[in-house]
C-alpha cells in the first residue's frame, strides 16, 4: 500500500478510532484482572451509528488485543469492518444490545470461581462491598451450555440476563453488561471476586449471619451504584494504561 494509500485508509477509520481503542483497553483490563481464558471470551461495544457492536476479534486473548484487532459486526453477524475472523459466539452481544437500548457494552468471560458457584447450583451473598453490587440479584441461564452461536440462543441468553448488571451461565462462564466499557468489564471483575469470597467463606464454615435482600439492599447501597464501579473502572485502566 503507497503513502497515499494508507493516509487515506487512516482517514476512513479516524472516526472508528475510540470505539475500537476503548474495545482495546476493556479487553485488556480484563486480562489483568484474571478473567482471560486462553483465546476465549470477548467484549463489544455498541456503534454509535447504529451498524452492530465493536468487538475483538478470534483467536486472540484479552491481553494480546490493541485496537487494530477490533471488529465491526453487524447485526446479522457480517464483518462490516476490520480484519480478522468474528467469534462465534457474536450473538450474545448483538442479542443482549438489541434487548436493551441503554446498555452499551457487554462481556462474555470464563471466569473459574463464577463457574463453579453456579455450577453448584448457587449465586453470589453481599458479605462485601463486590457482593453488594449484585444485591438485587443476578440473571441465570441454563438453558445451553455450548456455544451460544445462534441468535436463538443468544436471545434466551439476554432474556436470562434481563435487566441485572450479570447472569451466571451454568456450564459455561458469565455474561455483563452495562451503559460503558468500563461498567460491563467491572461488573463482570466484581462478580468474580463475589464468587471467589463466598467460595472461600464457605471452606470456613459459611456465612454465619446472612442477609436478607432487603438488608443487602439497604447496606449496600453504595456498592450498587454506577459510581462504584466507575472508581474500579478508572484504576484498573490507569494501571494497564501505566504497564
Amino acid at each position: 500500500m503507497s503513502g497515499e494509500a494508507r493516509a487515506r485508509d487512516a482517514a476512513a477509520r479516524a472516526p472508528d478510532a475510540a470505539p475500537r481503542a476503548e474495545v482495546a483497553l476493556g479487553c485488556r483490563v480484563l486480562a489483568a484482572a484474571g478473567l482471560d481464558d486462553y483465546v476465549w471470551g470477548h467484549l463489544s461495544l455498541r456503534d454509535g451509528d447504529g451498524r452492530g457492536a465493536w468487538m475483538k476479534a478470534a483467536g486472540i486473548a484479552f491481553d494480546e488485543v490493541t485496537a487494530d484487532d477490533v471488529l465491526l459486526i453487524g447485526w446479522d453477524g457480517d464483518v462490516l469492518d476490520g480484519e480478522g475472523p468474528r467469534h462465534q459466539e457474536w450473538p450474545i452481544h448483538t442479542e443482549a444490545l438489541l434487548a436493551r437500548p441503554a446498555t452499551q457494552a457487554v462481556v462474555h468471560a470464563h471466569p473459574p470461581h463464577a463457574i463453579a458457584l453456579a455450577a453448584a447450583g448457587r449465586e453470589p451473598q453481599p458479605i462485601s462491598h463486590v457482593g453488594g453490587v449484585f444485591a438485587a440479584g443476578i440473571g441465570r441461564y441454563e438453558g445451553w451450555a455450548g456455544l451460544i452461536d445462534t441468535r436463538e440462543r443468544g436471545a434466551e441468553l439476554a432474556a436470562a440476563l434481563g435487566d441485572h448488571r450479570a447472569a451466571l451461565m451454568v456450564g459455561h462462564g458469565i455474561v455483563s453488561a452495562g451503559a460503558s466499557v468500563g461498567l460491563a468489564v467491572t461488573a463482570a471483575v466484581m462478580l468474580e471476586q463475589a464468587c471467589e469470597l463466598q467460595l472461600l467463606a464457605d471452606t470456613a464454615g459459611g456465612i454465619a449471619r446472612p442477609l436478607s435482600r432487603e438488608q443487602a439492599l439497604a447496606q449496600y447501597v453504595h456498592a450498587q451504584a454506577d459510581a462504584h464501579l466507575e472508581g474500579a473502572w478508572r484504576r484498573m485502566a490507569r494501571a494497564v494504561a501505566a504497564a
